[in-house]
């Protein structure tokens, strides 16, 4: 599942690193606070929405492996199991 691993580019590296240095030198304790929480709620959210997206990805996977294999002739499936 090669599709599953996370290689950011380097631009996309330097702006993430741009903005995490940005909040750790924020004076106002507050608003990295308010930033903090959003982030928090915002991570579980994805992180949910991620997991629904691979388990809906592995079914339609299944079934299209399910599908191929009853497409082959009987004696193939019986004798072949692969």
């Amino acid at each position: 599942m090669e599709w599953m691993v996370v290689e950011l580019s380097l631009e996309e590296q330097l702006a993430v690193e741009t903005q995490a240095r940005l909040v750790l030198s924020c004076p106002d304790s507050k608003e990295v606070a308010r930033l903090c929480s959003t982030l928090i709620k915002q991570n579980a959210h994805q992180s949910k929405l991620l997991s629904q997206a691979v388990n809906h990805i592995a079914i339609l996977e299944c079934s299209t492996m399910y599908l191929i294999h009853l497409r082959r002739p009987w004696w193939k499936r019986i004798f072949l199991h692969h």
